[in-house]
This record gives structure tokens, sequence and C-alpha cells, in this order.
């Protein structure tokens, strides 16, 4: 298959390193420095597995369509990253978001009626240039968007599983979208203010109830939409607390390196949904309010 990774970070480079491994035709665009480095040294993963991989790497999108565009830029550079590759979404590519937040997919359906969407739980951080640092294996479910199955999403599931990832299909994604963006409205603000691991909110009664009022509000949204979920986002959160333990979030990974987080995309987008519905979220909005401070106190 010919897949273009769309936003070559620490998530964009795991999974085009895999689809290499196993003999895929991967293109990566991403960021000078990073494809210098791919190109000059190859590809390097550490951590879960360690192996070395030699993708093709630019920093601006081939003119050619390929089978798959795997999205996996920040959620503020979405709309700029597909008007980059707009030239390059013939009417048999399929756009696949692995990406944090809310509302990429519907920026991708501003192109292209094939779109899939997809949450991943596997750990990743970018260590530097052109070495990937795999910190936790987790799951990735993938969907036709918003609802629904097919041929495509099927064989991108096979795809993903022969490259060694745990992958599995629903028909539900905007519910596992709005799942994954509920618990991460919780986890990352808290974790982010309080500069904190992800266990530390589990093993503290204060921070953990917080936690969970949160998931709750961001529930009155989705449900108020209706969004149905297959994993209840409390349920969720629990799991995820439990299993990242030891890890400190992306958001606050941002923000300790003076760069934009997604807050935006996450509390910001339940706060703006909630608007719409006529729900006021005061948490979401608390903790975003929070998280703009701190970051705009590091740039």
């Amino acid at each position: 298959m010919k897949i273009y990774i769309l936003g070559a970070g620490s998530i964009g480079s795991l999974f085009g390193a895999l689809l290499t491994r196993i003999g895929e035709d991967v293109t990566l665009i991403g960021r000078k420095e990073h494809v210098d480095a791919i190109n000059n040294r190859g590809l390097r993963v550490v951590g879960a597995e360690e192996f070395t991989v030699y993708p093709r790497a630019v920093t601006e999108v081939p003119p050619e369509p390929p089978d798959l565009i795997i999205l996996a830029t920040k959620s503020y550079s979405t709309a700029h990253a597909l008007k980059c590759a707009r030239e390059s979404i013939g009417k048999n590519t399929w756009i696949l978001s692995i990406q944090n937040g809310l509302g990429n997919e519907e920026e991708a359906l501003k192109y292209t009626k094939n779109v899939l969407g997809g949450i991943t739980t596997n750990g990743a951080a970018l260590e530097k240039w052109g070495v990937v640092r795999w910190t936790g294996k987790g799951v990735t479910i993938i969907g036709n968007y918003p609802k629904g199955r097919g041929e495509f999403a099927e064989n991108v599931v096979a795809l993903l599983k022969k490259a060694g990832l745990e992958a599995e299909i629903s028909d539900n994604i905007i519910g596992w979208k709005w799942a994954k963006a509920i618990v991460n409205s919780a986890i990352n603000p808290i974790g982010t203010i309080m500069e904190v691991k992800n266990g530390i909110i589990l093993g503290n009664d204060y921070l953990l109830t917080l936690a969970m009022e949160v998931v709750k509000e961001g529930c009155q949204v989705a449900t108020q939409l209706g969004i149905e979920f297959d994993t209840h986002p409390m349920e969720l959160l629990l799991e995820t607390l439990k299993r990242t333990r030891e890890n400190y979030n992306s958001m606050l990974q941002d923000v300790r390196r003076g760069k934009t987080t997604e807050i935006d995309f996450i509390n910001g987008k339940i706060i703006e949904y909630g608007e719409k519905m006529g729900l006021k979220t005061p948490l979401n909005f608390a903790l975003w309010s929070l998280v703009k401070a701190k970051e705009s106190q590091t740039k």
C-alpha cells in the first residue's frame, strides 16, 4: 500500500517505521531536521522494540496520490496540513486521522468522503531527530467516520496488525473519538497544571475526584449530541490512568518545551459543543483557562 504519513512527529514516525518494516511503501512528511536525520541515518525506534528502517522522508507532500494518508499532525495544524496535501488527495485516496482531539475528521471530509477516524493508546516520544521512543504499547481502533466500517477500513486494520500493532475496527468510531477526548480533557490539563505523572492523579483523592467530575461534564455534552459509547469514558479514565501511571502526558510535555498545546481541540471543543447545545461547562472552562495561561508563560 502506498502510504503518506502527514505529520512525522512521535506517533506518526512510530506508525511509519512499523509499516516500513513490513515492506509497505511509506513516505514520511515532516520537519527538515527530522527528514534530514532519517535520510542520512534511517529512522530508529527504541523502547518497547528496537530497530532501524529507511523510509522515504520529505518536507513537502508529493503530488502523486497515495492509497492512504495517515494524518498525525497536532490538531491545530490539521487545516494547514490538509490544504498543503490537497493536490495529493485522489478520488481513491483515504485519510485516516490518529490524532487527539475533536474536529480533525471534519476537516478531512472537506476534501474527500473517504475518511477513517482513529484513536491510539500507543505511547511515543521523539527522542531526537531520527529517533522515536516507543514508550508503551497500546491499542489502535479505527472505523469509517463518523460511523460504519468498510473493506478499506478492514484492510487497514489487517495491515496494522501485520505491522505489530494491536488493532481493532469499530462501527462507532465517533464514540471512541469522543470517549478519548473526554478522558484527555481530564488527565491532560490536570497533569499539566500540577506538573505530575498520570499515576499521581490516580493516587490523589482530590485530583481523581476532579478528573471524574470533568469526565461527567464531557459526557453530558456528548449525550446531548447523541454520541453513544462502546466503553464508558469513566471506565476508560481509570483504565488509562492505571496503564499510563508512569507517563507525563503530551500536553505537559508540550508546555515544558514551550510549544502550543492541543487544549483548544480537547477542552476547547467540549466547551464549544456545550455552548451550541446550551450547556455550561465550567470545569472544562477552568482547566482550559489555566492551561492557556500556563502555555502563555512558557513562550
